[in-house]
């Protein structure tokens, strides 16, 4: 799909709040993510994502470029409308204010996330690491990576043009901020004293 028009049909769907499935993948017709479109940009697309099963499940911010096609008002779409009225699930937008057309996507919402200290997992080539922001710059992000159970493990400055796709509360991150609550309360075992 010709970028230009890519960016004029996902605008057009953000400005009727209607929901859209994204398709990133030309080699598999099942890998599209669902969803309200929030924010478009020439590089980034933000959107509030709906699974299968019609629960609100965190945002995906991916690559305008990665984008080859876009539906909305399918059949598809609309039993996402239905399961998300019975569920009683809201639309909550992720910024709280809208973004001037200038505005850069993925640094502000780099940005929110290191302010309000959610977790986020980034891909990277074919890499997903899970952290929280610790750094941010127009040219790199720093996260304080999680390890398998949720406790800080070591720093990784990664390139911003690197970042392929940003997740921010979703299951998978709402699993690691968990874990990090779990094993703040484990006790600890301390050595014996010395007498």
């Amino acid at each position: 799909m010709n970028n230009g028009y890519t960016q004029y049909i996902l605008r057009l769907i953000a400005a009727q709040g209607a929901l859209a499935s994204v398709y990133t993948d030309p080699r598999d017709p099942d890998g599209f993510c669902a969803g309200f479109v929030e924010c478009v940009s020439s590089r980034h697309l933000l959107m509030a994502e709906v699974t299968p099963w019609g629960k609100l499940d965190g945002w995906c911010l991916r690559r305008t470029t990665d984008v080859y096609q876009v539906l909305s008002g399918e059949e598809y779409e609309q039993r996402l409308a239905m399961l998300l009225s019975h569920y009683h699930q809201q639309h909550v937008t992720f910024f709280e204010a809208p973004l001037d057309e200038e505005d850069d996507i993925l640094q502000c919402a780099l940005k929110c996330c290191r302010e309000k200290q959610r977790v986020v997992s980034v891909l990277i080539a074919d890499e997903m690491i899970t952290g929280r922001v610790t750094d941010l710059n127009d040219l790199r992000v720093t996260l304080r990576l999680m390890d398998f159970f949720g406790r800080p493990a070591e720093e990784e400055t990664i390139p911003l043009r690197d970042v392929e796709v940003l997740s921010i509360d979703t299951e998978e991150e709402r699993m690691y901020e968990l874990l990090e609550r779990l094993d703040a309360q484990r006790p600890q075992i301390l050595p014996p004293e010395e007498r």
